[in-house]
C-alpha cells in the first residue's frame, strides 16, 4: 500500500550504528528518573501527564520533531540509541512501525515495551465512496493506526500505560494513581460529549477534504463521512473526480463545514469551499503538534475537546 506511514524497516546498518554508539559510550545520557520513549504525540502526552507527579521526574521523549510531518518519520541512529537505552518504549504498532517490532526483536526483547495495538480492537482502513484509492494494494487489509482518536480507545491506552508504569516503578505508584484518576475522568467526559453531540445533531455526515485519520472516532459514534484520502495515504493531490464528488456532496447535503488537517496545504479544502461557500475548519489528528503547542504542553484531551467542538458545530 502507498503509505507515508510505511517507514523503512530497521536495517543492519542502524543496528551496527547502535552497537558502536553503545560501545563508545555515546548513547543518550543517563538520568536518575525513568526514561520513556514514545512514537506519537498522543501517547507522549499521556506519559507526561501520568508521570508529572513523580518524586523523581521521568524523562519522556517524543521521537517526532514538533511541527514536522509525522508520516515521513524514520528513526535515526540517535533515535535507535534512545530507544535501546530507555526503561520503557511505547509505540502504536502496525505497518508504519514495522521498524519498531524489528528493533525490539533485535535488541529489546527482554526490556519493557508497550504496543498500543494490543490494547484496543482494531479497524481496517477503508475506501469509502468518492475517496482516492491506492490501486497498488487496494485489496490489502491494513489496520488503521489512529487508534487514539476514539476517546474510549485512548482511555484503554491510558490504563495500559498506567499499569505498565506502576509495574516498572512501584515506588511511584501512588503518584501515578493520583495523576491517572482525573485523566480517566477527562477521557470519559470526551466520550460523553461525543454521545451528546450524536443525540442532538441535525445531520450525520462529515466531509474531510484531506486525509481521514478519524475512522475510530466516527465508527465509535456512528458518524458518516466522505474524504479525499484514507488516513495513511501518501496522496496529497485529489483527482478531478474526487474533488467534484466532494463538492457535489457538500452541495447536495447542504454541509456548511469542510475539514482539513494540521500541516495540510489546504488546497483541496480551499477548492471545495470556494465552490460551495462552506467554511474550512482544521481538526488535529494527535499524531504530532506544532512546535508552539509542544512547548506549551498541549494535552491530548484539549485537542480532542476542540475536535469535538468542531464536529458539534458541523453537525448542528
Amino acid at each position: 500500500m502507498k503509505h507515508l506511514f510505511r517507514f523503512a524497516a530497521l536495517t543492519g546498518a542502524a543496528i551496527l550504528t547502535l552497537s558502536v554508539l553503545t560501545a563508545c559510550g555515546t548513547s543518550p545520557a543517563k538520568t536518575d528518573g525513568l526514561r520513556i520513549v514514545t512514537t506519537t504525540y498522543a501517547v507522549y502526552d499521556m506519559a507526561k501527564q501520568l508521570t508529572a507527579q513523580y518524586t523523581q521526574p521521568a524523562a519522556v521523549t517524543l521521537l517526532l520533531t514538533p511541527g514536522g510531518e509525522s508520516h515521513s518519520y524514520e528513526p535515526s541512529p540517535a533515535d535507535v540509541a534512545a530507544i535501546q537505552s530507555c526503561e520503557l518504549f511505547v509505540y502504536i504498532g502496525g505497518e508504519s512501525e514495522v521498524w519498531a517490532d524489528k528493533l525490539i526483536s533485535a535488541s529489546r526483547a527482554e526490556k519493557e515495551n508497550l504496543r498500543m495495538f494490543d490494547c484496543v480492537d482494531l479497524l481496517n482502513e477503508e475506501t469509502v465512496e468518492g475517496m482516492e484509492a491506492d490501486e497498488e494494494d487496494e485489496e490489502e487489509e491494513v489496520p488503521d493506526e489512529h487508534i487514539w482518536t476514539s476517546p474510549l480507545n485512548a482511555d484503554a491506552m491510558l490504563s495500559a500505560l498506567h499499569d505498565t508504569l506502576n509495574r516498572i516503578a512501584p515506588e511511584e505508584a501512588a503518584n501515578c494513581d493520583a495523576a491517572f484518576a482525573p485523566l480517566h475522568e477527562d477521557f470519559l467526559a470526551l466520550d460523553q460529549k461525543a454521545k451528546e453531540i450524536k443525540a442532538n445533531q441535525r445531520t450525520n455526515t462529515l466531509v474531510f477534504a484531506d486525509r481521514f485519520p478519524f475512522r475510530y472516532l466516527t465508527d465509535a459514534y456512528g458518524w458518516d463521512y466522505y474524504a479525499a484520502f484514507s488516513g495513511c495515504s501518501s496522496d496529497t493531490d485529489a483527482s478531478a473526480a474526487t474533488l467534484s464528488f466532494l463538492i457535489s456532496k457538500v452541495q447536495e447535503q447542504n454541509i456548511g463545514t469542510v475539514f482539513y488537517l494540521e500541516n495540510s496545504s489546504q488546497k483541496i479544502s480551499d477548492a471545495v469551499c470556494r465552490a460551495t461557500g462552506a467554511k474550512a475548519v482544521m481538526m488535529q489528528s494527535g499524531n504530532n503538534v506544532s512546535a508552539e503547542d509542544f512547548k506549551a504542553g498541549r494535552h491530548y484531551q484539549d485537542i480532542m475537546a476542540e475536535n469535538l467542538a468542531a464536529i458539534q458545530e458541523a453537525l448542528s
